[in-house]
């Protein structure tokens, strides 16, 4: 589904991270963890081709992304979602046509189909009776879902997460991870996250990857991770100086 190879990359003359490789299998989950401003974010969108990659080769769904023209780009990325850490919703849409979107754009679907299937995921997604909210009127929680919603509507096969649960109370973000691994078992995509929620981890990766100072180090299964802060953060960083 997903391969690095040796991958890097620079902005304003700064190495962000280098030497990045990373493969990852059909219906597998892998996690990035790392502290903050390490990169995890960006090297999530130099994967899924959002910012080019200064070196190296990705190959996404089987296309080398350096070799793929406009059209091949936008074939593969109909075939990817990206759910983004603060949801990147339109606020002048309400909740259907924020979800309804991606089908709208550069798919041959006609209204009377769409419809359909906005109001099944969004029932799946328990926001039914918000169907007609705006953004603004929405939880944090509830914007979550339809930003993730909106990743799954078109059925990728593969989906970027951008730190789902950021910001959310312990609760809300169990019934996000929960929802993610319904939504994974019902559509069979593969799945790529940032997130550093140890509760996420073990719900949702197959295997976690540590990003730090710019290189990246294969730190277990989803299982065996315990994420603590303090003197256990220093101690797992410190396997991998």
């Amino acid at each position: 589904m997903l391969k690095l190879e040796s991958v890097g990359l620079e902005l304003g003359g700064r190495e962000i991270f280098s030497g990045i490789n990373l493969e990852l299998g059909s219906d597998e989950s892998i996690a990035l963890i790392g502290p903050s401003g390490a990169g995890k974010t960006l090297l999530l969108k130099v994967a899924c081709g959002l910012i080019p990659a200064s070196r190296g080769k990705i190959f996404l769904l089987g296309q080398n992304l350096a070799e793929a023209g406009f059209r091949e780009r936008q074939a593969l990325f109909q075939k990817i979602g990206f759910s983004f850490q603060q949801s990147a919703l339109f606020d002048f849409l309400e909740l259907e046509s924020n979800l309804a979107f991606p089908l709208k754009e550069g798919q041959e679907l006609k209204d009377r189909d769409i419809r359909p299937r906005v109001l099944r995921l969004a029932n799946e997604l328990g926001l039914l009776d918000a169907i007609s909210k705006m953004p603004a009127e929405l939880s944090g929680g509830m914007k979550k879902r339809v930003s993730l919603g909106r990743a799954l509507i078109h059925r990728p096969q593969l989906l970027f997460c951008d730190d789902p649960t950021a910001g959310l109370d312990p609760i809300t973000a169990a019934s996000i991870s929960d929802l993610i691994l319904k939504l994974k078992g019902d559509l069979k995509f593969s799945l790529l996250l940032v997130s550093n929620e140890s509760s996420v981890l073990k719900k949702l990766a197959d295997r976690v990857y540590l990003l730090y100072r710019g290189r990246l180090q294969e730190a277990g299964s989803g299982k065996e991770i315990e994420f603590r802060a303090g003197q256990e953060w220093g101690k797992m960083v410190g396997e991998y100086r």
